[in-house]
């Protein structure tokens, strides 16, 4: 089986398809585009800085491909030259031939399948009759935050059209789609990652009982939430682990806290060194269409470390209810909290052990298994 694949750039972080694909690669051929984008660049410096990667990465060696190709089997990588109006139907015609130059696969009649995350890519492929395109949804991209709406709608519409199959993320994404070929694909854990003990990390110094995130700091997040708690919870030390990506003054008051500690990105192999070595992990997020719709990474890496964790109520995380303290309000929040330290002391309890149980069967291998035998069996 031979994929082209439409992903977030590769090594940028690390999302469901490529966590998914370093799995499928060691036994099909993948080509991995860098992201095509969702949506038309402004005047600002946050564009122009992401433009400037874009060049660079287009006049340098394709993001380090041979490396990349080492450790996840990938046969390429290539970040494409394209002009980013995917709505202008000149654009369009421009970016099938700009495409068909830079990624040559059609010198066969193999068939391809491609498997798009990005749905902006659908303007871009010219399936033949052998052809198969597969959607994979992960988010709900009409509420997504950073993304031209108006621009991908219409696409996204196209491409559930055109797609031979349809994964979705969760039962919320599933009444959007076909019945007739959508498949719930619930993300992963690299359990083994997550689940076996690791070295504290040397930012975890304090006496206090540390309550944890990891992700961005953005405008899905109940700041209101996190300051309350801190605020409330003077003998806690709230860690906070990402980029900010969302600056408001919410933030910066939340950040200028004194039992708050910020930290910026680290890689994902090292978030075990802080989410194993906390007291609590925290799931902070607001009531809104791209929560309810989404199957955060995060959920099960925090089960498979073994802390208690607490979240806000949304969908993905009543999954797990029997383990995941799930909180309605700030009140219930910050008790749950108190709860879960409180769980934390008692190792008679076998909390870790249980939650890590849990998602064992989630391991991405298996998930990878789950679309192979899928798209074997449908063929």
């Amino acid at each position: 089986m031979r994929f082209i694949v439409f992903g977030e750039d590769w090594g940028a972080h690390p999302s469901s398809t490529q966590h998914l694909f370093k799995c499928i690669s060691k036994h099909c051929k993948v080509h991995w585009i860098n992201s095509v984008g969702m949506r038309k660049p402004s005047a600002n410096k946050n564009d122009f800085i992401r433009l400037l990667r874009k060049a660079l990465a287009l006049f340098g060696k394709s993001l380090s491909t041979s490396k990349v190709n080492e450790k996840h089997h990938l046969d390429k990588v290539s970040n494409l030259f394209l002009l980013p109006w995917h709505d202008n139907s000149f654009a369009q015609a421009i970016n099938r031939i700009l495409f068909a130059l830079q990624v040559r696969c059609f010198d066969n009649e193999q068939p391809i399948t491609y498997w798009i995350s990005v749905p902006t890519a659908i303007s871009l492929i010219q399936p033949r009759a052998q052809d198969r395109v597969v959607y994979y949804c992960g988010d709900d991209f009409n509420a997504l935050a950073g993304v031209d709406h108006k621009m991908v709608e219409p696409l996204e519409r196209q491409l559930i059209d055109r797609a031979d199959f349809i994964y979705v993320v969760s039962e919320n994404l599933m009444h959007k789609m076909p019945v007739h070929k959508t498949y719930l694909l619930t993300h992963g854990v690299d359990h083994r990652l997550f689940s076996e003990r690791k070295v504290a990390s040397n930012y975890l110094k304090s006496h206090k009982a540390t309550i944890g995130f990891y992700g961005s700091i953005n405008e899905w997040l109940d700041i209101q939430l996190l300051s309350e708690l801190a605020i409330q919870r003077p003998q806690y030390e709230l860690v906070l682990i990402g980029s900010v990506t969302h600056y408001s003054k919410e933030v910066e008051a939340l950040l200028a806290l004194k039992n708050v500690t910020h930290i910026n990105a680290v890689a994902h192999s090292t978030l075990p060194e802080f989410s194993q070595h906390w007291q609590v992990s925290l799931m902070p997020f607001l009531d809104n269409a791209q929560i309810r719709a989404c199957n955060p990474l995060k959920l099960k890496e925090y089960l498979a470390a073994g802390t208690p964790v607490v979240a806000t109520n949304f969908p993905a995380a009543q999954q797990f209810n029997q383990v995941i303290l799930v909180a309605d309000d700030i009140a219930g929040f910050i008790y749950r909290v108190d709860m879960a330290i409180a769980i934390g002391e008692q190792p008679l309890l076998s909390w870790e052990q249980y939650q890590a149980q849990l998602v064992f069967a989630h391991s991405w291998q298996a998930k990878a298994q789950q679309v192979i035998k899928s798209l074997l069996f449908n063929s």
